[in-house]
């Protein structure tokens, strides 16, 4: 099924595997402008499948850059993004090397309460490795933001 309509996508990422869903997504909606992905698991109570709990199969990036990437995406957003599981970064790093159209991307954090300071140093390396990526798009402004 493709979704020649669908422009705008919010997702949730807090499900198991989710980056197989979001992979689906973007092959399917070649003319996506926005995506929103939303992980508000930090602020629910816990239930059984906690991220640390999750499925471990590993994300593989499509075989071929979706349209929407190359051609579409202006705007990519990531709330509350945990980055403690590697396909998390792989997913931030992969759209930010094949959005060639990118105009924002912005990545808006929670602050690290002091129970869970052993976030700290993840987060601290994802930040640093952001900038680094090879964007394709040239314009694109990087934004990270501290959530209210």
């Amino acid at each position: 099924m493709i979704f020649y309509q669908l422009v705008s996508l919010e997702m949730y990422t807090h499900k198991v595997a989710w980056w197989n869903l979001l992979t689906l997504m973007l092959d399917s909606s070649p003319k996506l402008q926005v995506l929103k992905l939303i992980d508000h698991s930090s602020h629910q109570p816990k239930l059984v499948s906690d991220k640390k709990d999750m499925d471990p199969r590993k994300w593989n990036q499509p075989e071929s850059v979706p349209e929407c990437l190359v051609s579409h995406l202006e705007t990519f957003v990531w709330t509350r993004p945990d980055w403690i599981r590697e396909e998390e970064k792989e997913v931030a790093r992969y759209i930010l090397r094949n959005a060639q159209q990118l105009k924002k991307a912005t990545f808006i954090i929670d602050p690290i309460e002091p129970k869970r300071l052993f976030r700290l140093a993840k987060r601290r390396e994802m930040l640093n490795e952001l900038p680094a990526v090879i964007m394709a798009s040239k314009s694109c402004n990087l934004v990270v933001v501290e959530s209210e």
